[in-house]
């Protein structure tokens, strides 16, 4: 009797342990072991959206520190699967008179990229367009995710034939004056064509979008003073 519950005993400590080490991707961002690279975050690709994919009432009003100009951006076309990380988008910029245009591009072929589930390194791309009716400006990728910091992509750029960007910093929080955001990705790039032909920062916010870019050779310095996001 003592042997039967003995077994009984290490039988039911052997399965708790064994779920408990099981591994899972299964949350909206976890620690990944059964991914490519081991260590590294898993997230559902569809958060994607979460930095570019704003309805139809949004609005963002940027402010230049320098010299107090400021933008007004609101969205003229929406629309997204929700069943995946695919969406398209275009905002409007009342100081320029130009519009931008977002959408996702697969980055990978890889197995490990899926378009409607959880992954483990960089596979979307988002492509950004500028342009206005008799005037197209120019079209590149702006962002990568997973936003991994070290991560680059090639963007081709006739004035600035090895042009890159580059995911510089995945911060957990940033805030500019008294506005707070969450995670944040601040992406450097070589040589931006649409943005004057230069070398640029650019600082993406998880819910919020675009909230300060950084035109180095023209020292401007744009930051979001204040907006709506339509749920």
């Amino acid at each position: 009797m003592k042997t039967l519950k003995l077994r009984y005993i290490t039988l039911l400590i052997l399965l708790i342990l064994g779920v408990s080490l099981v591994p899972s991707c299964n949350k909206d961002k976890t620690p990944c072991t059964t991914c490519p690279t081991v260590g590294t975050d898993c997230e559902d690709v569809k958060n994607v959206k979460k930095f570019f994919a704003f309805k139809l009432g949004s609005w963002w009003v940027y402010e230049e520190e320098n010299s107090g100009v400021r933008d007004s951006v609101y969205v003229t076309e929406y629309v997204e699967n929700p069943n995946t990380a695919a969406f398209d988008s275009r905002v409007y910029s009342t100081y320029q008179d130009y519009y931008y245009h977002y959408w996702a591009a697969w980055g990978s072929t890889s197995q490990q990229c899926s378009d409607d589930g959880i992954i483990c390194h960089q596979c979307v791309k988002v492509k950004r367009s500028k342009y206005k009716p008799g005037d197209f400006v120019d079209e590149a990728t702006c962002f990568m995710f997973l936003p991994v910091i070290g991560n680059k992509d090639y963007n081709y750029n006739y004035s600035y034939p090895d042009n890159y960007i580059h995911t510089e910093d995945v911060l957990d929080s940033f805030s500019i004056a008294n506005l707070n955001f969450n995670r944040t990705v601040r992406l450097f790039e070589d040589n931006t064509y649409m943005e004057g032909v230069q070398p640029t920062n650019h600082y993406f916010s998880e819910g919020v979008g675009l909230i300060r870019k950084e035109l180095l050779d023209s020292n401007q310095v744009w930051n979001l003073v204040d907006y709506y996001i339509q749920e």
